[in-house]
């Protein structure tokens, strides 16, 4: 049983075990183990890996308990997976659905039995490797909105051999995911929103600033109108806009005369752009003129796998059995963005040819404006203008459509294989060492994956291509939409990078009885465990230099981390058969790692737990666990990671209007913001920051502590009844994250709460000194530490009963059962602390979602099945349920005693209903070797709530259905 390397079953193990068997699988239609997972309430749905995450890699990937899928281990028959990246998780694409017998969740820190990562617990798929026959299974997914199918091939073929001392199964899996883009899934998904004020009857809801949909009784806190979603987007927009310059009415007399000529009298923070032919300039005004970056996006990605696994034994003697374990696979998906933006301070020569006389003269005086000498950065190059050179500054922000959509193609295969010996020994003596059993292993896993990033913008490419060259005209007009085909030629730019990461595992251990005591004997396992995990990031010169624009840059990473571990476990029976105590078992286990990093060196994990069955009727059972996780290569070597992501610039004027107060006010111009900029629209162009992240050699292992207690009750009145209740308390401290926990966090904690401009946090944040704005080549500096702890508990439901029927069906079976099961979580506390230093700084995120606490996080949460078994008919209901959350714009400060806190009515939209799926399916042996299999998820096509707040496709897309109503249907052949 996972949790322990000394069996015993998920009811009754200390450490609380959930089980979802094959039937699970099947009868959810799920072709993809990580939906199987995210349905269960141990696990937050992981936005960074997944179907609808849209990242580059196309991975999938599991989040226990919400502490991140960093922060637990995947296993396969009780060892380490395949891995893949610096990160070192493992790609849930390349379990071998077909192949599963059952997956054991352990819901507590487990790194006594299993090591390092196992913060939140353990995630261990057993594999069917006794299969004999041959058996053929395809399924079909189709969803209701797109007709989008999903096709899924596996072959199966088993064979005993030796009279029945050998085993060896093979089997082969093909799958092939189709695209949906946001636009295909236009009921919530095609417009960016975001909050703005209403003025009710301006037109339908894609119209430009109008709402989505106005909520009751919510109003505008200025200017009237009520407050909802309106369509908005990027600021970088087709027909350019042009900013970083001086507002009109200002004290520059011969400026003020050149806007007016050039129709820019009432110019503001947000710049100027262009009609369709680029002959005429107006005032940029927003959210009107903003770009929709959805409806290229990718909603679903598109997926093919090809995949074969072999599992095989031999029983040499009752002593020796060989077994080896052999995975490949070509795993190939695709990403698409909207397409490039940039914008960036830029120079243009004051006489270009593609404008008017009177811009030209706009120019002109901007370049005689200029005090000093400005570097302009593009990429691979600098260039330096003085004042009267010809050649005047403006922030360029464009949306190059010319270009196409970015779109990446990933290509990873991995190959793993793990060979060992394990036997049964027998017993030293009669009563000393009995029982005795071995294992030992060694396993070697590699992983490749190269991505290949397509139509994007070179910086330097086109800083070139707007400047003339000899007299000659520049090669691209960017004013208006008059792109040529030589422009985005001599723009565009591929780029590759290729990650190579390899896992090896070498592991022994034994088990058994070590003497028998009064109550029982005492069991026991010891062993040794070396692991050596090593990852390389090379991206190409382009990538790596900056110079793509479109795709986030990065610097090579590599690096290799080994450990030397020495483990045991214990389980002392302490009473036996007496009144009140039929049991009580008391185990105990531990792990001394020895890390190659200097930053940890040597550490040491344990657990103690106590098991007491008071009657065959109820059992108590509870555990303490010390867990840590060490760094993974990527938080030790990792190289500069520029990554660009939604967050709230207080200095701007997105964020409540709450807090901008005048200490705000007096931190936002120490941090570089002009002073009549603070708090307009000019600060922060667009709702996604810049930010560049790296590694720390010195960064230490986190360590989490783990309290489980809980009962079991099994009444002999209902003698199929399972009933268990457990409650958890996990606390991470020394949580490997960016500076202050995030870009977020690093504002919140600078602007908002130290409201220190010479701190480390306030320091992180670099901004154009124009127009204060946080924008390339003015992006944050945020790097690994230890930098804060989190904490979560609640209280897991499980119920399981079978009750037996008196009657069938005709055709069917005379008799009938009832098989029903629950699995409810309800969480008590999620609580981050972003820096340890100032632990009175914490966000209680239970009940929340948001840009602070992320995805949703609701106090109840769980699922239901019933399912009639007539004979060879199967027929099942699923109830998924989601509890409301609200938003942590709200919950966060107000939890935490802010003097500023917003109110509920001056949000949009501040709650995200409960939300409730019901599935329907059905499993039917139509012949002896044929068996067929259906059904229906989310049957009333629920749309999911719509939010601003998530990171895509205004909704939470990795916790809510996306998909509306899915369909499936299958087929397995046995011979």
């Amino acid at each position: 049983m996972t949790g322990s390397r000394i069996a015993r079953n998920g009811f009754n193990a200390s450490t609380p075990v959930n089980i979802l068997g094959e039937s699970d699988l099947k009868l959810s239609g799920t072709v993809n183990v990580e939906n199987l997972l995210e349905a269960s309430p141990q696990f937050v749905a992981s936005q960074e890996g997944g179907s609808t995450s849209n990242t580059l890699n196309g991975t999938a990937s599991v989040n226990l308990r919400g502490f991140g899928p960093s922060r637990n281990l995947v296993l396969v028959n009780g060892r380490r997976f395949a891995i893949y990246g610096p990160d070192q998780v493992t790609d849930l694409n390349t379990i071998p659905a077909a192949l599963i017998a059952r997956t054991e969740i352990v819901t507590g820190g487990s790194s006594a039995v299993y090591g390092s990562d196992a913060i939140t617990g353990v995630v261990n798929f057993i594999m069917r490797n006794d299969f004999n026959g041959v058996e053929g299974r395809s399924q079909l997914n189709m969803d209701r909105p797109t007709g989008t199918p999903v096709y899924n091939f596996d072959l199966t073929v088993g064979s005993n051999f030796a009279d029945g001392r050998g085993n060896v199964v093979v089997s082969g899996n093909y799958q092939k995911r189709n695209s949906i883009t946001r636009g295909e899934r236009g009921s919530f998904a095609y417009d960016s929103l975001q909050d703005g004020c209403v003025v009710p009857g301006t037109g339908s809801s894609r119209g430009a600033g109008t709402p989505f949909s106005i909520p009751a009784g919510q109003t505008c806190q200025s200017g009237g109108g009520e407050l909802g979603f309106v369509r908005g987007g990027s600021g970088d927009i087709p027909n350019g806009r042009f900013s970083g310059i001086p507002s009109a009415g200002g004290s520059n007399a011969a400026l003020n005369a050149a806007y007016a000529a050039a129709g820019l009298g009432g110019l503001g923070s947000r710049g100027f752009t262009f009609n369709d032919a680029g002959t005429a300039a107006r005032p940029q005004i927003t959210p009107q003129d903003d770009f929709n970056l959805a409806p290229d996006n990718y909603l679903i990605q598109p997926l093919e796998r090809r995949m074969v696994n072999s599992f095989s034994h031999f029983d040499f003697a009752k002593a020796l059995t060989g077994y080896m374990e052999l995975h490949y696979s070509d795993v190939r998906s695709n990403a698409q963005l909207a397409p490039t933006n940039v914008g960036a301070p830029t120079l243009f020569n004051v006489n270009n040819p593609y404008l008017t006389p009177q811009l030209q003269g706009v120019l002109q005086q901007l370049d005689l404006a200029e005090t000093g000498p400005q570097t302009i950065v593009s990429g691979t190059t600098r260039q330096t203008t003085t004042r009267g050179d010809g050649l005047a500054v403006l922030t360029a922000g464009r949306r190059y459509l010319e270009v196409g959509p970015r779109q990446s193609d990933s290509k990873r295969k991995v190959f793993r294989g793990a060979w060992g010996l394990r036997g049964d020994i027998g017993d030293v003596s009669q009563g000393f060492l009995t029982d005795l059993k071995y294992d030992a292993y060694y396993s070697y896993a590699k992983s490749d994956e190269t991505v290949e990033l397509r139509n994007a913008v070179s910086r330097s490419r086109l800083q070139a291509s707007l400047l003339s060259a000899g007299g000659a005209a520049p090669v691209c007009n960017i004013f208006g939409q008059n792109i040529s085909a030589a422009c985005s030629d001599a723009i565009s730019i591929s780029a590759t990078n290729i990650t190579k990461t390899t896992l090896q595992v070498a592991a022994g251990n034994i088990t058994g009885k070590l003497f028998s005591l009064p109550a029982g004997p005492l069991g026991f396992s010891f062993g040794g465990e070396w692991r050596k995990t090593s990852a390389t990031f090379n991206p190409d010169s382009f990538l790596a230099s900056g110079d793509v624009a479109g795709f986030n840059p990065g610097l090579p990473t590599s690096g290799s981390i080994s450990v030397k571990d020495v483990f045991g476990e214990i389980r002392v029976p302490l009473i036996h058969n007496t009144p009140f105590v039929e049991d009580l078992t008391a185990n105990a286990a531990f792990r001394r790692s020895d890390y190659n990093l200097g930053g940890i060196g040597s550490v040491w994990t344990y657990l103690g737990g106590l098991d007491w069955r008071v009657s065959r009727d109820l059992a108590f059972r509870g555990q303490y666990q010390r867990a840590i996780r060490a760094p993974n290569v990527a938080e030790v070597f990792g190289g500069l990671n520029r990554v660009v992501g939604a967050a709230t610039d207080p200095c701007g004027d997105r964020g409540p209007a709450s807090g901008r107060t005048d200490a705000v006010r007096a931190v936002c111009i120490a941090n570089g913001v002009p002073a009549a900029a603070v708090f307009t629209a000019g600060v922060q162009p667009n709702n996604i920051i810049p930010a560049d992240f790296g590694g720390n050699p010195d960064v230490g292992a986190e360590k989490s502590d783990t309290f489980t207690v809980g009962a079991v009750i099994t009444p002999s009145f209902a003698p199929r009844l399972f009933i268990s209740i457990d409650y958890f308390n996990i606390t991470l401290d020394g949580a490997i994250s960016a500076l202050g926990g995030g870009l977020q966090n690093t504002m919140n904690l600078c602007f908002n709460v130290l409201q220190d401009a010479n701190s480390e946090y306030c320091r992180a944040i670099s901004r154009d000194p124009n127009s204060g704005a946080i924008n390339d080549p003015y992006v944050a500096q945020i790097r690994n530490a230890n930098t804060g702890s989190l904490k979560t508990s609640g209280v897991d439901f499980a119920v399981q009963y079978r009750l037996n029927l008196g009657f069938g069906l005709p055709l069917f079976g005379e008799t009938s059962t009832i098989d029903f099961g629950t699995n409810y979580t309800w969480l008590a506390e999620f609580t981050s602390t972003p820096v340890a230093a100032f632990d009175q700084i914490k966000n209680y995120c239970a009940g929340s979602h948001g840009a602070t606490c992320g995805q949703p996080l609701p106090r109840w949460r769980g699922t239901s099945r019933i399912t009639w078994n007539i004979g060879d008919l199967s027929l099942s209901a699923r109830h998924r349920y989601i509890g409301a959350v609200t938003t942590d714009r709200f919950v966060v400060p107000i939890r935490s005693g802010a003097a500023t806190a917003p109110t509920l009515s001056s949000i949009a939209y501040p709650v995200l209903d409960d939300q409730n799926y019901i599935d329907l399916s059905f499993s039917l042996k139509a012949a002896k070797s044929l068996e067929l299999y259906g059904g229906a998820n989310n049957i009333f096509n629920n749309n999911p709530p719509i939010t601003t707040q998530g990171p895509n496709s205004n909704t939470w897309s990795a916790t809510y259905d996306v998909m509306g109503t899915e369909f499936f249907i299958g087929a397995t052949v046995k011979f």
